[in-house]
């Protein structure tokens, strides 16, 4: 969510920075705009909704000649989604225009002051509140302005900077848990929120740490930190190609990614799992010396995360617990945060789950944890992300980049994380190899051509059930076990991109209440398939949602045609072994969410009040 956006080169700034706002659509927003220096006046142009309205307001400006600029699509925190409160903002003057991601906490102090020095505030924004601030500073050197008005700001910020008096210059600055990088091209230098805003243009970046500030100019680029020591980071790049965050002729993102998965899931498992050895985990054995050590001996795990990521951490609780032998418990990234006084046993080891790595919450979580002096590793998808360089080490999913708002590659890269992560700990633990484990792995192994499978045969009918089903208001999910996590996805998945009101429960709490609502426009999806311990049990909850006329679609085993004279339509996946199961259950509830979306009129890759890293609480 938000996204800033800032370009100085040879080129024309405007279709630079537009392409490079629509680049970090899917990151969610609610308003839009830019800010370029053309013929000695700072021009902005910004309006609340989609994009495209804001590409519609530019007009002339479209054609203009400035060779650098600033741009945003804000996510709203402080004052509704207006033009007025979407960014850039600028000073009194129109000298001075500001883009910034994250919250000012005592812009109200700030906000009046300057009003008391005669400024006038146009917007109900905190991030107002920098314009006028660097305004009151800036004399000769627009970097010092910047850096002074800095020392009296409280709270978090990533933010870029242009003057109308210092032309082909942006300042930026960050500090807390807002995301700023840097892009290196040929002629062209960038700051962005997003490595996906330039990389059609460079893949050299650096990621940005706090306290760090510094300018983008003609001449190149220049680091410091708050006290103006010169900095010298690394210049990192990108291991993603421009094609991976393309639509490859496919009609949406949402769909491109289900689509993607068998070779997601191979690139994720490549490296990690080979057959007649331990399961491998560089970022683990990697990290510090005592990472192995620590988990070796750790008394319990703790895993925490929030949405999608949250759902695949309560099938690694399982997993770890029942295949690693270690006690293990989720906790809900936010009220982890909120609790004063959490209790944990002595000697926990933490691990914070996220695609973005840039989620508030768990960030707030793992400052929790560190209070409590309990070591936090990571399972991540983003390289160089907040969260993965401030854990002391980690796992990287390797999935590729995540466009659509609603995850799905990525939960099935968590997924897939979670079993070699449960059959790492268990080989360092010391337990003992089982005979079923060989043909376990071997079967994980071919996970991704199962799902390929599932993709070919079943998308067709899963279509033509969305048709079925997509006027009913409301649906339960259902599963039992290591499918309970999946039920929750599933349903996750319809709200998300469909807006249909869906529930998830452990198939036997469905009789302590949720059955009530059952009705013949009140369908449940239950996972129910043969390897399921709970099979017989699934089958009595379906028997008694029959009971009460409520319509059943069922995600079952290929060759179980008993539940198809006891449900009203099957859609059949193939036989895996118990605990992988949630890996191929969740394929057609992926695509069921995608198409209801579809038939509803929905754009599945930008649901509406979501965003992709959610970066405030």
């Amino acid at each position: 969510m938000c996204g800033i956006v800032g370009y100085v080169g040879s080129k024309p700034a405007v279709p630079i920075l537009v392409r490079g706002l629509e680049r970090g659509e899917y990151r969610g927003y609610d308003s839009s705009g830019l800010t370029i220096l053309e013929a000695g006046k700072l021009l902005t142009v910004k309006r609340a909704g989609k994009l495209v309205n804001l590409i519609a307001a530019l007009g002339e400006m479209q054609q203009a000649t400035a060779t650098f600029g600033i741009a945003h699509t804000r996510w709203a925190t402080h004052g509704a989604p207006t033009d007025q409160n979407a960014h850039p903002h600028v000073s009194c003057r129109q000298h001075v225009a500001v883009v910034h991601n994250g919250i000012i906490t005592n812009y109200l102090a700030l906000r009046e002051m300057l009003e008391g020095r005669q400024h006038v505030f146009r917007s109900e924004t905190d991030s107002e509140t920098l314009a006028h601030l660097i305004a009151e500073y800036l004399n000769t050197d627009p970097l010092e302005a910047v850096r002074t008005a800095l020392t009296e700001v409280e709270g978090t910020y990533a933010l870029a900077v242009i003057f109308r008096d210092h032309p082909n210059i942006i300042i930026f600055a960050k500090n807390g848990k807002c995301p700023l990088l840097l892009g290196i091209g040929d002629g062209a230098l960038f700051v962005a929120s997003d490595a996906a805003s330039f990389r059609e243009h460079t893949d050299q970046y650096i990621p940005l740490e706090d306290g760090q500030i510094g300018c983008i100019s003609a001449d190149g680029y220049r680091i410091t930190d708050l006290a103006s020591i010169p900095l010298s980071p690394k210049v990192e790049t990108l291991q993603w190609t421009l094609d991976a965050i393309e639509k490859g002729g496919k009609p949406h993102f949402m769909l491109k990614e289900i689509e993607e998965q068998p070779q997601s899931l191979s690139t994720a498992m490549a490296g990690r799992l080979k057959a007649g050895r331990p399961i491998k985990l560089g970022g683990l054995e990697n990290g510090p010396n005592d990472i192995r050590q620590m988990l070796e001996s750790a008394s319990n795990i703790i895993l925490t995360a929030a949405g999608t990521s949250g759902n695949a951490a309560q099938y690694g609780e399982i997993l770890l617990q029942e295949i690693a032998g270690v006690p293990t418990q989720y906790k809900v990234a936010s009220e982890l945060a909120g609790q004063v006084r959490p209790c944990f046993v002595p000697g926990a080891v933490a691990f914070a789950i996220s695609q973005s790595g840039e989620t508030a919450d768990l960030l707030h979580a793992m400052e929790t944890l560190k209070r409590l002096a309990i070591p936090t590793l990571g399972i991540v998808n983003l390289v160089d992300s907040t969260i993965a360089r401030e854990v002391l080490a980690g796992i990287y999913l390797h999935v590729g980049p995540e466009i659509g708002v609603a995850s799905t590659k990525a939960y099935t890269g968590q997924c897939v994380i979670f079993n070699l992560l449960a059959f790492y700990l268990r080989h360092i633990r010391g337990l003992p190899a089982e005979p079923w484990m060989t043909r376990y792995l071997q079967e994980l192994a071919q996970v991704p051509e199962v799902i390929a499978e599932i993709i070919a045969t079943q998308a067709v009918n899963v279509k033509m059930l969305a048709e079925k089903y997509v006027g009913h208001p409301s649906f339960y999910f259902l599963g039992r076990g290591v499918n309970h996590p999946t039920a929750l996805e599933g349903a996750l998945k319809l709200k998300e991109v469909s807006y249909i009101h869906a529930e998830a429960y452990p198939s036997g709490a469905m009789k302590h209440g949720p059955i009530a609502l059952i009705t013949k426009d009140f369908p449940t999806v239950i996972i129910a398939l043969h390897q399921d311990d709970g099979y017989q049990k699934n089958i009595s909850n379906i028997m008694e949602i029959k009971a009460r006329g409520g319509p059943v679609i069922a995600v079952a085993t290929v060759g179980d045609t008993k539940i198809q004279k006891l449900t009203d339509d099957v859609i059949y996946v193939p036989k895996v072994p118990y605990y992988l199961t949630p890996l191929v259950a969740v394929v057609p509830l992926q695509l069921f969410a995608y198409y209801a979306a579809v038939l509803l009129g929905h754009d599945p890759d930008k649901p509406r009040n979501l965003a992709k890293a959610v970066v405030v609480e």
